[in-house]
């Protein structure tokens, strides 16, 4: 089969390999799945880079998120799910969710621990499938882990990216009022496309005073954040009491500093967000909801470009550069 595979620390174009491989074999507990498609995320590609650790092994197979059909079962798994259409997640990640593992989805065939394939809805194309184990889970989370969002304001940030897209369908599905931020015109017709009730340019006029214009100062329940320290400052105004944030990443600032008095008096609750260490809680309520939405035509990832496998480096060097609006897959 053909797997891409990756074999030190460094950039795309130096350390990821194309190559042909024999077609594993599932063992105990484990599926073998034919890949349609495989999601190509920042954190793969941070990874890969070495900015996460130092390699686990000579080679490894890449990439996390993935969709494909069962072809295969190990013992202890039922023969029913032979056939079955699955998206995976946590796939090239170790046990804890804190390290690299040996497998991946960038391949024509993937051996996955069977829990880490969840049936993909009918309504659901594989590439959608394969945007759903970081970004949608992680949106689920941002979103959800204070409670229920029906009849709040929340600030999703990053309103046209691949998390802050499928956070506010997700947001929306669950009865909340959305304020969306962008950075410009066109991704503020993506995020008005998937839903969002305002979309504010946190370029043209300060942040803080475009919300305190729209909703008041304390206006907001919940925000959900791709850069922490960007709004860290800004919580205790926008914020009402007892509100709470799920920040996922704060590309600003890698070590942002905390007002803790400020946030203190109105005991605003933070909640750093990384997808892989979920706790099975939180992640098995992120499966049922995403299934359910994804069924329910509720929602639909954006995918901004589709790679073929032997396209590796283009997809991992697009995703580098930040300038894709949405997800990269590569469809196998």
């Amino acid at each position: 089969m053909k797997a891409i595979v990756h074999t030190a620390r460094g950039t795309a174009r130096d350390t990821l390999v194309l190559t042909e491989t024999e077609t594993p074999t599932p063992g105990p507990g484990e599926v073998l799945v034919a890949m349609r498609a495989s999601g190509v995320n920042p954190s793969d590609v941070k990874l890969r880079s070495g900015a996460q650790g130092p390699m686990v092994a000579e080679q490894v197979l890449v990439h996390n998120d993935g969709a494909g059909v069962i072809e295969a079962v190990g013992d202890g798994v039922g023969p029913a799910r032979i056939g079955r259409r699955v998206w995976l997640y946590n796939v090239n990640r170790s046990a804890d969710g804190l390290g690299q593992g040996p497998l991946g989805t960038a391949a024509e065939f993937a051996i996955v621990p069977a829990h880490l394939a969840v049936d993909l809805p009918d309504a659901a194309s594989f590439e959608a499938g394969a945007c759903i184990g970081v970004p949608a889970m992680t949106a689920h989370r941002a979103v959800m882990w204070a409670g229920s969002v029906a009849g709040k304001t929340l600030l999703i940030t990053g309103g046209a990216g691949a998390v802050g897209h499928s956070a506010i369908q997700i947001a929306k599905a669950k009865g909340a009022r959305v304020i969306a931020t962008v950075s410009s015109d066109a991704k503020a017709e993506i995020a008005r496309a998937a839903g969002a009730d305002e979309v504010l340019n946190y370029k043209s006029t300060p942040l803080v005073d475009q919300l305190i214009e729209l909703v008041g100062a304390g206006g907001i329940d919940h925000v959900v954040d791709v850069d922490i320290a960007a709004h860290m400052g800004i919580y205790p105004q926008i914020l009402k009491l007892n509100g709470s944030v799920g920040a996922y990443a704060s590309a600003s600032n890698l070590t942002p500093a905390l007002p803790f008095y400020p946030l203190a008096f109105r005991n605003i609750q933070i909640q750093p967000v990384f997808v892989y260490s979920m706790s099975d809680s939180a992640k098995a309520e992120a499966i049922a909801d995403i299934n359910a939405l994804l069924s329910a035509g509720q929602l639909t990832p954006r995918i901004d470009r589709v790679f073929a496998l032997e396209e590796i480096v283009d997809a991992h060097e697009a995703v580098e550069a930040g300038t894709l609006v949405g997800n990269a897959i590569l469809k196998i």
